[in-house]
C-alpha cells in the first residue's frame, strides 16, 4: 500500500470487525472503542487484554477462526490473524464488498493504514505508520506529552484575540 490520503471517519455505533486475537488486534480494538465503535473480535484465542475487554463486555467475542462471509455486515475490518493467506482472503472479501480493511501482514493488501492516534475530547492527531514503528511510537509519545499544553495555549491565545477584536468594535 502506498502513501495514503488521510481520512477521519465516524465509527461511532458502527460494526468494526477484528479477525485475530493478538497484540495488534488488541491495540486496534482499544482505539476503535475510544471512538465509540461496536467491536467484534473473531479468533480462536485472545491475548490477555482482549480477554479483559470481553469480560468487561466492551467487545463481542466469537471464539472461532475466520469463515468467508464474516465481513458481510462490517463497517470496517482489521485482518490480524497471524496467517498471511487468511489475511489475504479477508482482504479479498472486504474489497469485493467495498469494506475498508487494514491488513496486519502483508500490509499491501489493506485499503487503509491504521494510524497511531493521540486522542482527547477536543483534539485528535493521527500519524501514519510509514515510519519505523519504534520512531512512530516515540513521536506519538512525545506529541501526547506536548499537545495538551500547546492546545491550552492556543485556546488561551485564541480567546485573547477574540477579546481584542471585541474591544476595537
Amino acid at each position: 500500500m502506498g502513501f495514503g490520503f488521510p481520512l477521519f471517519i465516524d465509527v461511532k455505533g458502527n460494526n468494526c470487525l477484528i479477525l485475530g486475537g493478538n497484540d495488534f488486534a488488541a491495540e486496534k480494538a482499544r482505539v476503535l472503542l475510544q471512538f465509540g465503535a461496536k467491536v467484534t473480535v473473531i479468533s480462536p484465542v485472545l491475548e490477555p487484554s482482549l480477554l479483559e475487554m470481553e469480560e468487561k463486555r466492551q467487545i463481542r467475542y466469537i471464539p472461532r477462526r475466520y469463515f468467508r462471509g464474516d465481513c458481510a455486515n462490517a463497517f470496517l475490518c482489521i485482518a490480524a490473524t497471524g496467517d498471511d493467506a487468511v489475511n489475504i482472503s479477508i482482504s479479498q472479501e472486504c474489497k469485493a464488498r467495498k469494506i475498508f480493511v487494514c491488513v496486519e501482514q502483508p500490509e499491501i493488501y489493506g485499503t487503509f493504514a491504521f494510524p497511531n492516534v493521540i486522542y482527547s475530547r477536543s483534539l485528535t492527531v493521527a500519524l501514519s505508520d510509514t515510519l519505523e514503528p519504534s520512531v512512530s511510537q516515540q513521536l506519538c509519545h512525545q506529541l501526547a506529552q506536548a499537545l495538551p499544553p500547546m492546545l491550552e495555549k492556543a485556546l488561551h491565545d485564541g480567546n485573547h484575540d477574540v477579546n481584542h477584536s471585541e474591544e476595537k468594535e
